[in-house]
């Protein structure tokens, strides 16, 4: 019996010593399981965060470039207007006079002059008229020495009869025999390129330039200074231009030692190069909240994970301590065992005092056992308190991916409101470059008007000399009127002249709806920068609205205008235009999917009350299935092919007005029948 205990008591001391060994190696892998994913994770998220940085500056860089192109073809096209006008009337020609009839537009220029070959301002925009020479100047030289054939851009200098900087773009003017007879020149403000760049927020310490390719600045936008005329001609930008005409690169600045990440696109047909960089500090800025929401989120694991560890090696060390107890008690009842029993066989006088004894010895048993039956007890309640710190951490760690996912998709619904926002200020820039032309040919269509009216008295005038004629006996002069007689019958004379007024009428008629549209693609595509509620009329947003939308409707639908007379009220115009815009396009689609020739109908409708106005947007497309009524304005939920919708814009359209405008969004819909979208919207708005 002393045998068999000693050998099971022997096994106790190495597994306690093992089993710490082994629990303290398994915290260490937790929590190295725990750095290292956080490592790689705020690696790959780095890489991301420069990837995106890398595709939202070409992005610009590209919108950059073909606004830049659209202002240099202008500024060419007013160049040889000026260049065929000098060349055929001469020092008559009224440059004041063309931009008040429209033949000339006056902006984004800061001048629009002739320079006669000894290089003196002959005539300019500019009243009253400055005089000035400009023959050292390069872009007078180059003209000078040689004929381009083509527009010459200058480099920024400060203008002799403006006063004002600008970027010379300049074209030769020769005489009949091809001799130099001098220049007309455009002067372009630099800053309409540097006030065009400031619509777009970047960021702090983020830049926007238009370099030439000699290394020149023409128009910069930056938190540092213009940098108009600044020499980059040694920077990076001319290094990566040298190996690709569009790419992006990273560079710590020499001026203001900034690390910014770089995008770069160089002009067709034009010797510059658009630059976007965004300040590193900026791009990483979100990143870096993430991160220490990281390091905070893996601070409170391993701080579990410790706590958790050591809470194991003390069970572990009072095990061990329960466990020498025990070995002692056992040891102790083993020797006053055989001291009983050899006191039993020395004398049997003593066995009742033994018996007692015994009893005694049991009871001490009794009460040890009861010690080490509480003592279990203890360790399986710390075992479940244990259990319910583990339950507990991983309902935190649950709470914290849900927070993520929400932060996420936020951030997602933010994003696609910066896109839309990004596309409407480019529509406002495409209306403004319809404008100019438009103004233009009205312009010319108007005065071709007048100079037919002209021509028809003189016609009138002409046809009485006629009759005069025919009564004449001189057969030459018989022979020649009936040649004019037959010649007016051959090209049907009469149908052209009272053909034509129909033709300008319909001319002007169709100018005057483009016209339109441009007013109404500039009302839609107003952005709203900081967001600020301002007084909205609900009608004009909607006939803004069905002129942007009108191609997607045309072919598919008609449109039901029952507009009641509505108070103005207080709201974004640029989000409430956005919601209107998506739901008239989500009527018009759902008509499309019938796959019906029938035209379908849309309905539009206000009214108001006291306190709210009313709009509802009908249409009888597909409707939409009852299991679907609730999901509507989910985030991603859409039930469009693939690829055509991304289930954000209804998503987007309930925040607007549900969350921004403290207004109401509801639907209606019968299957098979169409959908009815009603939005309510307070009149005042309170903060």
């Amino acid at each position: 019996m002393k045998t068999l205990n000693l050998t099971t008591l022997s096994k106790y001391s190495p597994t306690i010593s093992i089993t710490s060994i082994v629990i303290v190696l398994f915290g260490i892998f937790l929590l190295s399981i725990t750095w290292v994913n956080l490592y790689y994770r705020i690696q790959d998220e780095r890489e991301l965060a420069i990837e995106g940085a890398f595709k939202d500056t070409a992005n610009f860089a590209r919108a950059f470039e073909e606004h830049t192109l659209r202002t240099i073809k202008s500024a060419d096209q007013a160049a040889l207007f000026l260049k065929y006008e000098y060349e055929k009337d001469g020092r008559s020609i009224d440059i004041p006079n063309y931009i008040q009839e429209g033949r000339l537009t006056s902006q984004p220029f800061v001048l629009m002059s002739v320079i006669d070959d000894d290089g003196d301002l002959t005539v300019s925009s500019q009243i009253p008229f400055v005089p000035s020479n400009i023959k050292d100047r390069e872009h007078f030289q180059i003209h000078e020495n040689q004929d381009l054939g083509n527009l010459f851009i200058g480099k920024p200098i400060l203008g002799r009869s403006s006063g004002k900087w600008s970027i010379p773009m300049t074209r030769r003017i020769n005489n009949p025999d091809g001799t130099f007879e001098g220049v007309s020149v455009i002067s372009v403000d630099p800053f309409y390129f540097s006030d065009f760049y400031k619509q777009v927020d970047l960021g702090e310490n983020s830049t926007i330039a238009l370099v030439g390719r000699d290394g020149i600045v023409r128009a910069c936008e930056s938190s540092l200074n213009s940098g108009i005329g600044q020499d980059m001609s040694h920077s990076a930008l001319m290094d990566h231009l040298a190996l690709s005409e569009v790419g992006h690169y990273i560079t710590t600045s020499e001026i203001d030692g900034i690390k910014r990440i770089h995008s770069y696109q160089a002009l067709k047909d034009y010797p510059f190069i658009v630059s976007v960089g965004i300040s590193e500090d900026e791009v990483f800025r979100e990143l870096n909240i993430r991160i220490n929401s990281y390091y905070w989120g893996a601070g409170i694991v391993t701080i579990a994970i410790v706590i958790f560890i050591v809470f194991l090696l003390i069970i572990t060390a009072w095990q061990k301590r329960t466990e020498k107890q025990l070995k002692k008690v056992r040891n102790t009842l083993e020797h006053e065992v055989e001291k009983r029993t050899q006191e039993l066989f020395a004398a049997n006088q003593e066995l009742i005092a033994m018996n007692e004894e015994h009893l005694a010895m049991n009871e001490e048993l009794q009460h040890a056992n009861q010690e080490l039956q509480k003592e279990i007890t203890d360790r399986i309640r710390i075992e479940n308190m244990l259990q319910f710190s583990k339950e507990k951490l991983l309902q935190r760690n649950s709470d914290l991916i849900d927070a993520l996912e929400t932060i996420d998709e936020t951030q997602k619904r933010l994003v696609q409101q910066e896109k839309l926002a990004g596309l409407g200020q480019l529509a406002a820039g495409v209306a403004h470059e319809i404008n100019n032309p438009l103004g233009f040919v009205t312009g010319n269509i108007e005065a071709l008007e007048q100079y037919f009216t002209i021509f028809a008295d003189e016609l009138a005038k002409y046809q009485e000399l006629m009759a005069v004629i025919n009564n004449s006996e001189d057969p030459n002069i018989k022979e020649k009127f009936a040649e004019i007689i037959r010649y007016e019958k051959e090209k049907d004379l009469e149908y052209i002249l009272s053909d034509l007024p129909e033709l300008f009428g319909d001319t002007l008629e169709g100018l005057d709806r483009m016209s339109k549209i441009v007013k109404g693609m500039r009302v839609f595509s107003r952005i709203d920068q900081h967001q600020i509620f301002e007084a909205y009329d609900l009608i004009d947003g909607l006939e803004s609205t069905l002129l942007i939308a009108h191609n997607e409707i045309k072919h598919c639908a008609t449109v039901q205008k029952h507009l009641n007379s509505i108070p103005v009220i207080d709201a974004v115009r640029s989000e409430i235009n956005q919601v209107l815009l998506n739901l008239i396009i989500n009527a018009a689609q759902a008509i499309k999917s019938r796959d019906s020739e029938k035209a379908g109908i849309i309905k539009l409708s206000t009214w108001h009350d006291d306190d709210f106005v009313y709009c509802a947007i009908e249409d009888n497309g597909t409707g939409i299935e009852p299991e679907n009524l609730n999901s509507v304005f989910n985030p991603f939920f859409t039930t469009k092919p693939v690829g055509q919708g991304t289930g954000m814009g209804l998503s987007i359209s309930y925040d607007i007005i549900v969350n921004h405008h403290k207004g109401d969004i509801s639907v209606e819909t019968h299957e098979d029948s169409g959908a009815k979208f009603t939005l309510k919207l307070p009149i005042r708005h309170n903060n």
